[in-house]
């Protein structure tokens, strides 16, 4: 049971609630309640005194020179909520839904900032723990005014319209609330927009992502260290002291992740042990040509340099994303303390854009880096084993000429590769102008998350298909001599695709390869 409280929600937790379905409840403490309280009273106070109020006795956006009585307050916020239900494109999914209601349920209480009624937090803690959340379309957000267009199917859902899902399937919310005995809620001043004008929808996708893209950080690592197993490298750049002087903290992680996994591997040289046996190979010559290089090319030897771009972008986008989780978002907000209410920008998702748009950059990188190492062990002139990972073939052997084995796969790899790279443009520069010049510099945070979130999935599939040539590379160079942690990783991905030993179809091999790698606790 989590308490949530506006102040300290993690990555963690959204992952928890919106995945294993984990119960939430609001703080017990009499302090949090009151200041919910007074914060509703303060807002009731100060629309009374018919001082005109964004949102509350005014309309939205450009046209809020127009004033209305106290008396429509509630209405008004029925109104938005009605008119923004113009979303359209795919749906959010169900765990991303359940993401989304916890997002602006943390935020909406922060602090009281947002002067929702005790009863609309009540109710948010009732669908997330009833499991009945809204269905949400993908397309309608340019990220400021906050999510205002796909957060209605949440304000929407509180009073008991269009539709949710509920146990497994998608139904009207009304049948929902009818089977556990919910009467919708009539939100009231300020309400609606206090639940829409915010981040939470392109926060708790941000959310979702980043936890997949930590994941991705070590699948990369280990592809870096069998790369090095497959070709015999050197255990040189991933020594502790190598990554400690350059300083940078990514860096130092993924060569000690790396490092890890090859320092009990017999394919990789310990670098004294390389340079003794180059020595003797001299043998009092004045010139000798040997057949393996003083260093390894760049894939390999500068991996920790190209993976800890990416762990340091990610530990710079949790920062972002963690403090926009703990924000209040939504506008006007109320200052209990301070006696006042404000007119802010903080539904404005820039720090989610940012960090999504850099997370994409780096995912790119990596994404690249696996291409060049697909291709040093897959192509015969590199690998030390076979060309295209076929098996050995002699010329006498029936198949032989007839066996192209990973030829094809390593375009597949370089193809989503090349689609990753078009994810990289960053979308906080499409900002346009919208609802009548008001909305003149928008953030676009809920597209960067979502292209991330697809950007993510895509290198999912890149690296099944990268595991699956390594493994085939495994087999054929021995497995005995390899790692500890690569023969688990092997004897795994054997669970779920054979050696390919005549040519035949591996789609679907890669494809149960790429869920498996969302779900392995080998890389926790």
């Amino acid at each position: 049971m989590k308490i949530i409280n506006g102040e300290n929600l993690s990555i963690d937790d959204v992952c928890d609630v919106a995945y294993k379905n984990e119960q939430i409840q609001l703080p017990e403490e009499k302090q949090f309640w009151e200041t919910l309280e007074k914060s509703r009273k303060f807002l009731e106070d100060y629309i009374a005194t018919g001082v005109p109020t964004y949102g509350v006795t005014t309309d939205f956006g450009d046209s809020c020179h127009n004033q209305i009585s106290v008396d429509k307050a509630g209405e008004l916020q029925r109104v938005i909520c009605t008119y923004h239900g113009i979303g359209l494109g795919r749906k959010f999914d169900h765990e991303t839904a359940r993401a989304v209601v916890l997002a602006r349920l943390n935020g909406n209480i922060k602090g009281g900032h947002s002067a929702i009624r005790p009863e609309l937090a009540k109710m948010m803690v009732t669908l997330l723990n009833k499991d009945i959340v809204p269905v949400i379309p993908e397309l309608g957000s340019v990220g400021a005014s906050g999510d205002l267009t796909p957060l209605s199917y949440l304000a929407a859902v509180i009073m008991g319209q269009r539709q949710v899902y509920y146990k497994g399937k998608i139904v009207p919310t009304i049948d929902a609330f009818n089977a556990e005995k919910i009467k919708p809620l009539p939100i009231e001043a300020k309400e609606g927009l206090a639940i829409m004008n915010g981040t939470s929808v392109m926060t708790a996708v941000a959310c979702l992502a980043y936890k997949k893209a930590e994941r991705l950080a070590k699948i990369s690592d280990f592809l870096s260290a069998v790369t090095s197993e497959i070709t015999r490298g050197k255990d040189t750049p991933f020594v502790a002291k190598v990554s400690e002087i350059k300083n940078h903290k990514g860096q130092c992680e993924s060569a000690s992740y790396i490092y890890d996994i090859i320092k009990d591997s017999k394919r990789v040289f310990k670098y004294e042990d390389f340079l003794q046996s180059q020595i003797q190979k001299l043998d009092g010559k004045s010139f000798v040509a040997q057949q393996n290089k003083i260093q390894d090319r760049y894939s390999i030897r500068c991996a920790p340099q190209i993976t800890g771009v990416y762990r340091d972008t990610l530990h710079f986008a949790k920062k972002l994303i963690t403090e926009e989780l703990n924000s209040a978002n939504d506008n006007p907000l109320v200052d209990i303390e301070a006696g006042r209410l404000y007119n802010t920008g903080n539904f404005y998702g820039g720090h989610i854009c940012a960090a999504c748009d850099y997370l994409r950059t780096a995912l790119a990188n990596i994404a690249d880096l696996s291409d060049k190492q697909a291709e040093v062990i897959i192509d015969g002139k590199f690998n030390g084993l076979t060309e295209n990972l076929i098996p050995v073939t002699p010329p006498e052997h029936p198949r032989a000429g007839l066996r192209l084995g990973f030829k094809a796969a390593q375009i597949t790899i370089s193809a989503i590769r090349g689609e990753i790279a078009t994810y990289c443009f960053p979308v906080s520069l499409t900002s346009a102008p919208t609802e009548a010049l008001n909305q003149d510099k928008v953030s676009m945070g809920t597209i960067s998350a979502r292209k991330l979130a697809e950007q993510i999935e895509l290198l999912f599939l890149q690296y099944a298909t990268h595991i699956l040539a390594a493994m085939q590379a495994v087999d054929l160079a021995g497995i005995d001599d390899f790692a500890p942690f690569t023969k688990k990783v092997h004897s795994e991905i054997r669970k779920l695709s054979a050696f390919v030993e005549d040519d035949r179809e591996l789609d679907s091999d890669a494809e149960k390869v790429a869920v498996w790698l969302k779900t392995t606790e080998l890389f926790e």
